[in-house]
């Protein structure tokens, strides 16, 4: 699990050509997004703005895991919200690869390099990933938000 955030970011930050289209997921989300999520529809014509708000993500994901600790029910409940609070995220990803502009999102988000590798760094490293990888409900509130939909 901690693999597919790093495959994601290494697939927006360092890969100059369009990821592959996602496989079918086997099991839904633990949460799916709702009618009143906000999605913005343009996210993906501003790269710098989709950077940022990327970039916030991840950082909010870090946080969240801090705040957790090995409380497994109190990290997935916040991956669910932040499912919903950057919807419009993700699936300006998952557009700007499929549309094959992964370079320009690349470029992009290099001014948020360091933020961006600090945050996944401790994601990675934090005790609400050693302790809930195990846990079903966790790893599908963070498969959604460590991958491109």
């Amino acid at each position: 699990m901690t693999r597919v955030l790093w495959i994601a970011l290494a697939a927006v930050v360092s890969c100059g050509h369009p990821a592959p289209a996602p496989a079918p997921p086997t099991a839904p989300p633990v949460a799916a997004v709702t009618v009143d999520a906000p999605v913005a529809t343009d996210l993906d014509k501003d790269l710098p703005k989709l950077a940022s708000r990327s970039t916030q993500m991840y950082q909010e994901v870090a946080a969240s895991f801090v705040a957790a600790g090995e409380d497994c029910a109190a990290a997935t409940a916040k991956l669910t919200a932040i499912q919903k609070g950057y919807a419009d995220v993700m699936a300006a990803i998952a557009k700007v690869l499929h549309d094959g502009r992964a370079r320009e999102l690349r470029a992009a988000l290099e001014p948020n390099a360091d933020a961006l590798d600090a945050a996944a760094k401790s994601i990675v490293d934090s005790k609400t990933m050693r302790k809930c990888s195990p846990d079903r409900a966790f790893t599908a509130a963070f498969d959604f938000i460590g991958a491109p939909p």
